[in-house]
């Protein structure tokens, strides 16, 4: 494998494993021990130096701002210990961010960086952000979320008691426009679960920390379609689990997911 070939590969790992989010922890395989990181802000340039343990704990920041976000390397280009990357980090606004009030509206996020490569390591990176496009997305969402504010209801969409989160019941409602997406029965089980993990992030926890949900369908001729969406969403043991027929859902839904989580599992 050649320098520049060696370089690529360190920086798409890198961005497919750790700044993806999948497995921040593994940051140390790619960076080197000390990382000179060029902040391109055109109004202030800065320098700070990274750990591995450092970034990793950036990319969770990442996480708790924008969910578990999707990112699409849209185009690397090597040369030498050289290396052009820029990305789209595909998200959802979980908390307040500059003043911006939680949506959980979709966000994208446009950066582009050059690495430099040493040994198959990084050892500095100059990064800019397209914040002004950020920016103008946050307030969009926070105009179209006032907008669509949908009228108080006499529930909490979860509750913390001790060590548990007790989720209500999900419909496979967008909360976005506050209706169900158009589509089969897939689309509206996807939207449900989807439902119950923007709960989980908004409190630090993923499907994993799940002990025990309950799935309530009109219709049980969905029972395994459901079950292959539902697998999809967990990485190890799976919670205890009921289904339960019903004749009708709120809204003419075919389907509701509650669940409970654990804070220490």
């Amino acid at each position: 494998m050649s320098n520049t070939q060696q370089s690529e590969k360190t920086v798409r790992d890198f961005l497919e494993i750790v700044r993806s989010g999948k497995d921040p922890e593994r940051a140390a395989e790619f960076m080197s021990e000390s990382v000179k990181a060029n902040q391109l802000n055109s109004e202030h340039q800065e320098v700070i130096m990274r750990t591995p343990a450092n970034y990793s704990e950036h990319v969770k920041d990442f996480i708790k701002m924008y969910g578990n976000y999707k990112l699409e390397i849209t185009e690397l280009i090597a040369n030498g210990d050289k290396v052009y990357a820029r990305w789209e980090q595909l998200g959802k606004q979980m908390t307040d961010i500059d003043n911006f009030k939680a949506t959980e509206l979709p966000v994208t996020i446009i950066n582009h960086a050059t690495f430099r490569i040493s040994k198959g390591k990084i050892v500095e990176y100059w990064i800019a952000t397209d914040r002004k496009g950020t920016e103008l997305q946050l307030q969009a969402n926070e105009k179209l979320s006032e907008s669509q504010q949908p009228k108080s209801v006499p529930y909490s969409d979860a509750v913390k008691s001790g060590d548990n989160l007790y989720i209500s019941g999900q419909l496979g409602l967008n909360h976005t426009t506050g209706k169900f997406n158009e589509g089969d029965f897939e689309s509206e089980a996807k939207q449900a679960m989807d439902n119950i993990g923007l709960i989980l992030n908004k409190q630090g926890l993923t499907f994993n920390n799940l002990v025990n949900v309950t799935i309530y369908l009109t219709n049980m001729g969905n029972y395994n379609t459901i079950n292959k969406i539902y697998s999809t969403y967990f990485q190890s043991n799976f919670p205890a689990r009921i289904c339960i027929a019903v004749k009708e859902l709120p809204r003419k839904g075919n389907i509701e997911i509650a669940a409970v989580a654990n804070f220490k599992k």
